[in-house]
């Protein structure tokens, strides 16, 4: 590694398909490496595929792993990798996949612990992997990342370690979410997905915790020229909720969308309404503000943190109080023009390079 200082960086789980961890390992990279302090070593499973994907960006190499993201074969071929690099460099984990055999410093990003707080919707598998694998790795860290103080309070607790021992690096916005003005791109988007002419809007996924349910139910009390609209195929059991209450014709699943497509969708929309019980951070809500739609949140975890003041939130299973404020902002304009231009302006606050900055301080006080 020409015997500079470097960071050894898990990128197996980027793809062309930047979403969650994918996003927030690569604009890490990217953003970092432009202030040309250290040098990125990253560890990837597809060579071609990461070149094509971090092409452009300085100050990075590569080694192949064989082993995929969140295997057992890792836990042999993480240590096997990274101990020879002991003496130059320090690991991150952008993930909570790592290993405790390393004898490298290292990092970990937990961004939140829903496997914990929900270990219903998960397997036995994910309760020993967290148990002997996360837990001890990230005991053994240098520092914890993570993505709010939702998050940073509930791993303090988890591991009860220091409060100094966490920093918070909240994620970023993506600069391409933005209010769409170009009426032929709004159309096109209408047409491409067959939007009704007033439209909820939820883009999530649709596990339990999330929360739809509580939001199909609303739609019962909710103007009659609106409609439901959700990412996604259709969910028998959600499907079957709006059967009973005789709104199946106000729901509307529009499957796969586009990455590129989101912020013609959020312009689009009259509210985004996002009912999760749990989320580290939450970026759907903050990505609807920046194309200037209000978002309604519940008030739950990290969520009233994340949209301050400017989103609306409900009582999280309250689907009347739901309804009620999907009805209002709806119903007035001069409101939800309001809430529109002061999410957008608010939204400016999270930036990935904010976020790079805060984590290279971390990364040269460990190196130093």
């Amino acid at each position: 590694m020409n015997g500079r200082k470097s960071v050894f960086i898990d990128a197996r789980m980027v793809d062309y398909n930047l979403h969650g961890i994918a996003r927030y390992t690569y604009e890490l990279i990217k953003n970092i490496s432009k202030a040309n302090k250290i040098k990125f070593v990253l560890l990837v499973n597809d060579l071609s595929m990461a070149r094509d994907i971090f092409k452009g960006i300085e100050n990075i190499d590569y080694i192949v792993m064989k082993s995929k993201f969140l295997s057992l074969k890792e836990q042999i071929e993480l240590p096997r990798i990274l101990n020879k690099y002991k003496k130059e460099g320090i690991f991150h984990s952008p993930s909570f996949s790592s290993s405790p055999f390393l004898k490298i410093k290292s990092l970990m990003t937990i961004h939140d612990l829903n496997h914990i707080r929900f270990p219903q919707f998960y397997s036995s598998v994910h309760k020993y992997y967290y148990k002997y694998v996360v837990k001890p790795s990230a005991l053994k860290s240098k520092k914890i990342l993570t993505v709010s103080n939702f998050s940073k309070n509930e791993i303090k607790d988890w591991l009860n370690c220091k409060d100094e021992d966490i920093v918070v690096t909240y994620n970023g916005i993506d600069k391409s979410f933005r209010k769409i003005e170009e009426k032929e791109t709004l159309n096109n988007i209408k047409n491409k997905y067959s939007l009704p002419k007033d439209f909820i809007l939820y883009i999530g996924n649709q596990k339990p915790h999330k929360n739809v349910k509580t939001l199909i139910k609303a739609m019962a009390d909710v103007g009659n020229d609106l409609t439901l609209v959700l990412n996604g195929r259709e969910n028998p059991d959600l499907i079957e909720i709006a059967k009973e209450l005789g709104i199946e014709h106000r729901v509307k699943f529009i499957g796969f969308v586009d990455d590129k497509d989101l912020s013609a969708l959020y312009t689009l929309a009259k509210v985004f309404v996002f009912p999760s019980l749990y989320e580290g951070f939450g970026l759907p809500p903050l990505e609807a503000m920046a194309c200037g739609c209000p978002a309604i949140v519940a008030d739950t975890s990290s969520l009233t943190e994340v949209v301050g003041d400017i989103g609306i939130k409900f009582a999280s299973e309250n689907y009347k109080e739901l309804a009620k404020k999907i009805n209002y902002i709806c119903t007035n304009n001069e409101v939800r023009e309001k809430i529109s231009l002061d999410g957008i302006d608010f939204i400016k606050k999270y930036s990935w390079e904010d976020t790079a900055n805060i984590t290279l301080r971390e990364y040269e006080k460990i190196l130093n």
